[in-house]
């Protein structure tokens, strides 16, 4: 009896929405709080660095200098120079690997839809830009995608004549919207025949445009657990929680459809902006991060694992929050979701954690020593140029001291009674620390004027020659970055991207057709980076030269191999040839000088000096036959469709006939009865006037 109890399943409850927000509430303000502490001061530490702006203790010494040094800002935007020339230098930022033959032209389509989403859809550059930038000031940049649907109106135009059946199909477009519709009437040619009527319509035709765009997220509206990291599989963000702030309108949230009642429930956005966002905006005008046109409310988008439903197992919800969590919160809706949507950027990686080290950590202290050093520097020169002057007594004029230019005179009674107290000059003795300090930075960065570029072979396969050709190991700290990031926040993006894309495929069908004139249909199994086909980061800056080189002895080897007919190249990996050698060359654009063989038309036969291979001969067959049958069919079916339109067209007209015969017959009716109906009355007109007497005038 024990055991049958023990087999019997435990019963589960399905959570409320007061439950999931009474979960959600609790992590998400001990994310806030872990966010905002030591997290929130080091971004603004590493801001304060970039901007210049003073030490803690400058305003309070009065005559010294206060000049600070622009180490954080040069490396920042050194590296930002490097790493921006690695990931936006080419049209394919991704690229897609096949496992097998099966998945090749799946892949070179995901490749070219994926690639032209994020880099012609958006604006790469920009994004990339303040994505990287945010990483390196601070310590963490956030790239975040979204699914949009946008729908606007064209001018409205009159539509005359419109049939019964295509004014149904108007109504039920949700591309068109009628505006006015005029009274029915009898089509032109065709009064003669009732129940044939049509409108005069005021239309207007929408225009739907889908698309995934990219937004970089501002750091301080960013908010993750304490236990976030990053995760090994995906290169995503692991944490118990994750997701960010954003402040709208309160009126927009009717717009997107939330209910009424909840929404109206939301306390207003107060002032409440982060030291990170005031010290951002202090130069550019503050920021509170609250509209001043109308009420405005904060929301949350949380993603965070709840087991909702009850079946033990935690699903990852997306949860949109109407409030802050410490009281008055809302729960505005809910869905499932397969990823965060968020891609993160850490220049300096610390292992098992999301929170590394910006470039301000790197070179801070540095930074304040080197603009100690200058600044005493500063303060000696000064002595030197303006020594300080010693009088005697009475023997000198004060006010012709204290106003006392280049060429004024200083009356004296004794020549002795004005001295200067000459300052030695011996700030040339801190020049050697300052080139130390300059070298140790550079070192410890891998940028800055002394040293070149990052050399991109680093991130691929690199050869003895290529890496004989760095200027110095400094580099390599730059190489880490570039790698570390393109197997974490960048290849997470484009897995973003890829799920969005799988969720609305029609819209993804339609754009692929509209870019590559083809579509390879997919599966649930497949679009899928997780499974069958693997994301391969590719970069642009190179060593070009040898490249070239190498891309045209590879020819020559794949030519050879060809005319052997060894099997071992075909033309389509002589295209890939070409392609490298082309985009090394300096041109982006391959398919203005090259023909892809996978979009060309095939010839029949193998080429020559190759034997055919029986197995290929007969799966082409066999694939010739299938295609052959499809044909057939198709034109059975369009011989069908003929054979019944040409029916549907007799009994029309057959219809027509007899309702025209119908016509006449009741036309000749109607004139026989006239005619008997006129008969009838000039006979009696005549009988009347047989009975009536006549009158006749009296003589």
């Amino acid at each position: 009896m024990e055991d049958e109890n023990e087999k019997k399943p435990v019963k589960r409850s399905t959570l409320s929405e007061q439950d999931i927000l009474n979960r959600v509430t609790v992590g998400l303000s001990k994310s806030q709080n872990f966010t905002a502490s030591d997290i929130e001061q080091k971004r603004v530490a590493g801001l304060r660095l970039y901007k210049r702006e003073p030490f803690p203790g400058d305003k309070r010494v009065e005559g010294r200098s206060s000049y600070v040094t622009s180490d954080a800002l040069d490396n920042t935007e050194w590296l930002l120079a490097n790493l921006m020339a690695l990931f936006d230098s080419q049209d394919r930022v991704v690229q897609f690997s096949p496992n097998g033959p099966e998945d090749e032209a799946l892949a070179e389509q995901q490749t070219d839809v994926v690639n032209f989403v994020v880099t012609q859809g958006n604006n790469h550059a920009l994004v990339l830009h303040d994505w990287l930038k945010n990483g390196l000031i601070g310590g963490l940049g956030i790239v975040t995608a979204a699914y949009y649907r946008e729908k606007t109106w064209k001018p409205a135009k009159l539509l005359e004549g419109v049939a019964t059946n295509q004014l149904i199909e108007l109504a039920s477009s949700d591309r068109h919207e009628i505006l006015e519709a005029g009274e029915p009437y009898s089509a032109p040619g065709m009064e003669m025949i009732p129940g044939i009527e049509v409108r005069d319509l005021k239309v207007r035709e929408a225009r739907i445009r889908s698309r995934v765009q990219l937004h970089t997220l501002p750091v301080e509206d960013f908010f993750v657990s304490a236990d976030a990291s990053f995760d090994y599989g995906s290169g995503g963000i692991s944490a118990a929680l994750q997701g960010y702030k954003r402040t709208l309108p309160r009126a927009e949230l009717l717009e997107m459809g939330y209910d009424a009642a909840k929404v109206a429930k939301i306390p207003s956005a107060a002032s409440d902006p982060s030291d990170y966002s005031q010290e951002r905006n202090r130069d550019q005008g503050h920021n509170d991060g609250t509209g001043d046109v109308e009420e405005e409310v904060e929301v949350y988008e949380v993603f965070m694992r709840i087991d909702a439903n009850g079946d033990g197992v935690r699903e990852l919800l997306h949860l949109t929050i109407g409030g802050a969590p410490s009281g008055g919160s809302v729960l505005l809706g809910q869905e499932e979701v397969e990823y965060a949507p968020f891609a993160a950027f850490v220049p300096y990686m610390m292992p098992n954690t999301l929170n590394g080290m910006s470039v301000g950590d790197l070179v801070g202290k540095d930074q304040r020593l080197k603009s100690m050093f200058i600044r005493g520097i500063n303060d000696n020169l000064q002595q030197v140029l303006r020594p300080q002057r010693i009088v005697a007594g009475d023997g000198v004029n004060i006010d012709d001291l204290l106003n006392s230019g280049p060429d004024d005179i200083i009356r004296v009674t004794n020549k002795d009674a004005l001295d200067y107290n000459t300052t030695p000059f011996v700030g040339q003795q801190a020049f050697g620390m300052l080139q130390m300090l300059d070298q140790s930075i550079e070192h410890r960065t891998g940028v800055g004027p002394n040293l070149m570029g990052v050399d991109a072979n680093a991130l691929q396969n690199t050869t003895a020659t290529a890496s004989s050709q760095r200027q110095t190991m400094s580099q390599l700290r730059v190489e880490l970055m570039a790698r570390m990031f393109a197997e974490t926040g960048y290849r997470y993006l484009f897995r973003i991207v890829t799920s969005l894309l799988m969720a609305n495929a029609e819209d993804t069908k339609d754009l692929t057709l509209r870019l590559r004139n083809a579509w390879v249909p997919y599966g649930t199994d497949q679009w899928d980076p997780d499974l069958d086909i693997k994301t391969n980061i590719t970069f642009g800056i190179t060593d070009k030269p040898q490249k070239v080189a190498a891309a045209n002895a590879l020819l020559q080897m794949q030519f050879t191999a060809i005319k052997e007919g060894s099997g071992l190249s075909d033309m389509g990996k002589v295209y890939n040839t070409l392609a490298v050698f082309t985009e090394n060359s300096g041109f982006k654009n391959v398919e203005r000088f090259w023909n892809d063989p996978a979009k060309m038309q095939q010839p029949a036969g193998p080429p020559q000096g190759q034997q055919p291979d029986p197995a290929a001969q007969a799966e082409q067959a066999k694939m010739q036959a299938e295609m052959q049958k499809m044909q057939i069919e198709l034109q059975m079916k369009q011989a069908q469709h003929q054979a019944e339109m040409e029916m549907e067209r007799e009994r029309h007209e057959h219809r027509l006939q007899l309702e025209w015969m119908k016509f006449e017959a009741q036309q000749a009716m109607r004139q026989q009865e006239i005619g008997a109906e006129t008969q009838l009355k000039g006979m009696q007109i005549m009988s009347q006037q047989n009975i009536q007497p006549q009158i006749r005038d009296v003589e």
